[in-house]
């Protein structure tokens, strides 16, 4: 009956997974009891039904709700396919001797259901695939005809995966969750084998892992893996760092986690204390920390997308702030000579979050020197070096970054009647140092690590006064173009939340229109600039990644992407301290929309020779 009602599952799965407000556009899940979110809760007792320490929610329905999705089972009308006992492609599932699991739809079957309704797996919407453990146990049960070759079967199974997998990815899936078999030997059911058999589960279990995901490698399926296996036994080795008081025993006493409520919990908040239900089931506790897992390992790549962003933004305040002194030399010394000039800077900048890519948040400070030559009363060029750093927040208590920028530059400034204009070019090195966090129940790990990086950039503005006399105004015209490149970096460590990131590159042709006003009398000229700014490069861009224990196993995820229509507004006023010096302040900022908002203040003092 289960088996028949999936296809009708799929079909109100397809119908109800409308585009949600998230970066995914909903989450689908197939597998069995570790992802079934209650497939068979309306046949059994109230406030039972999901493989875990009853009403606590499984891994699939945290991460959902993290993301802005949900997963609710699919016989519910949802998108999660899961149930609880399915095998890879086989049935009876597990245990045979329950009518519910031992019908338990097949993985590749739930798939399959799933596509003949859908038609085609949808870009934007993440997958999950987790199997193999069912699979796992028919092969060690002497009472079936898998145990005579179990690692054979295991080979076979593990292909099938493969092949399961491969069906979403050639149907249209892009992002597809697949995690590793747990290892089963460190469980309850896995100790109360005894050590030699204890090991020779978890060779099984290890055996089943390679075989799967290396012939994912194999079969070029990019998919984002989860090391389940190294995440629980880190947690058995150090369970108090992730809140756990028991590794070894079951919270539900002899109660199977299907049945298991709070009443049958062997010690209070044993849900959240222990690490296993039963005998390989995981409490909502542990569960937590899975879908905490998940989360960090989809959202590491956006995280580390902020480090080709936000020099960018930066370069962008290092750029107006070389132009603002150009056009104070061509303002203050009308005479052929020298002058050096020095500027101090301070700002905000802040990159929005979303469901899977974290925000940045931190103050940029600068400070630039130049030299530059008037080659006529018109006409002034120079050179400029800056140094800047900022430290950054990612969102979400997330960790943090630090840049640290070193810049040259070359200027030329240019004023005739009512013409003005500048141009600017620099190019810098860029260095990182990065403190990705990923939370993990109450636990919080920090993964260090460092890269460089590059900025080149190319700007050009002019503009036209409109009118003659003191107060002069009239439109502007502008052009910046930047190319910011990350190498790619290892973090330290080799636990299973350390990743590897592939290099990344930036790209921007920002092009501008406005309106400037200033205000010329005596020594004292005000005056304000507001631009409409359009972004013209593709800002579409992926950051691929890798764990460090599935090294062969890459990904990739979107970066962090502006948006390509924003304001920016500058006021500020220059000042004639003396025939030979001159200062100015300004105020800039980045307004509408608020993905990206920065505002800086600089504060400038020039010298002529």
């Amino acid at each position: 009956m289960i088996r028949r009602s999936i296809l009708a599952a799929a079909i109100a799965a397809f119908c109800s997974s409308g585009a949600q407000a998230a970066d995914f556009s909903a989450t689908y899940f197939f597998g069995d009891s570790l992802s079934d979110a209650g497939s068979f809760s309306a046949f059994l007792p109230a406030g039972t039904g999901r493989f875990t320490t009853n009403p606590g929610p499984v891994w699939a329905e945290d991460l959902a709700a993290a993301l802005g999705t949900r997963a609710v089972p699919a016989l519910a009308g949802g998108t999660n396919f899961a149930q609880g006992g399915a095998r890879v492609t086989l049935q009876p599932g597990v245990p045979d001797t329950n009518l519910l699991t031992a019908n338990a739809t097949p993985i590749a079957d739930q798939i399959a259901a799933y596509l003949t309704v859908a038609g085609h797996a949808r870009s934007n919407a993440l997958y999950s695939v987790w199997g193999g453990a069912n699979d796992l146990f028919r092969a060690i049960d002497s009472t079936t005809p898998e145990s005579a070759d179990p690692v054979g079967y295991l080979l076979t199974t593990a292909g099938q995966t493969v092949a399961a997998v491969s069906e979403l990815k050639v149907a249209g899936a892009r992002y597809i969750l697949v995690p590793t078999l747990p290892d089963v030997g460190t469980t309850p059911f896995g100790n109360s084998l005894g050590p030699v058999g204890a090991a020779g589960v978890t060779q099984l279990s290890s055996l089943y892992n390679q075989a799967v995901f290396g012939g994912l490698a194999a079969a070029r399926v990019q998919v984002i893996p989860l090391d389940i296996f190294s995440l629980l036994n880190e947690a058995i080795a150090s369970p108090a760092q992730f809140g756990f008081v028991n590794v070894t025993l079951p919270a539900c006493g002899a109660t199977q986690a299907l049945l298991c409520t709070q009443a049958d919990l062997i010690a209070p908040g044993a849900d959240q204390t222990f690490l296993f239900a039963d005998g390989v089931h995981p409490t909502t506790g542990a569960h937590r920390i899975i879908a905490d897992y998940a989360l960090s390992v989809l959202r590491a790549p956006g995280a580390i997308s902020q480090l080709a962003e936000s020099p960018a933004h930066t370069r962008e305040m290092l750029m107006t702030t070389i132009a603002d002194q150009a056009a104070l030399g061509l303002w203050s010394r009308t005479q052929p000579g020298f002058g050096a000039w020095a500027s101090l800077g301070a700002s905000h900048l802040k990159q929005a979050s979303s469901d899977s890519v974290p925000g940045a948040d931190g103050n940029p400070y600068d400070v630039t020197v130049g030299i530059d030559t008037h080659l006529s009363a018109n006409t002034v060029v120079g050179a400029a070096f800056g140094a800047g750093s900022l430290d950054a927040d990612f969102s979400g208590d997330a960790g943090s970054y630090r840049q640290d920028e070193r810049t040259l530059a070359l200027y030329a400034g240019y004023r005739s009647g009512p013409l003005r204009a500048t141009v600017v070019a620099a190019a810098g090195d860029i260095d990182f140092d990065t403190r990705r966090a990923a939370t993990l129940g109450p636990a919080r790990r920090v993964m260090k690590g460092d890269t460089s990086g590059t900025n080149r950039s190319l700007g050009a503005e002019a503009s036209y006064d409109l009118s003659e006399g003191v107060v002069r105004h009239g439109p502007l015209l502008g052009v910046d173009w930047q190319q910011v490149r990350v190498e790619g970096f290892r973090e330290r460590g080799n636990a299973s939340t350390t990743m590897e990131f592939d290099s990344q590159q930036r790209d921007s042709l920002v092009g501008r229109i406005g309106y400037q006003l200033r205000y010329e009398q005596g020594r004292c000229q005000p005056y304000a600039r507001i631009a409409f700014n359009h972004e013209f490069a593709d800002q579409d861009r992926d950051v691929r990644a890798n764990l460090v224990t599935l090294p062969d196993n890459g990904f990739a995820l979107p970066a962090f992407a502006a948006e390509r229509n924003y304001g920016t507004a500058t006021v500020g006023v220059a000042a004639k301290l003396s025939p030979t010096v001159s200062a100015n302040v300004a105020l800039t900022g980045r307004f509408a929309p608020d993905d990206v908002s920065w505002y800086g203040l600089q504060a400038g003092i020039q010298i002529g020779f």
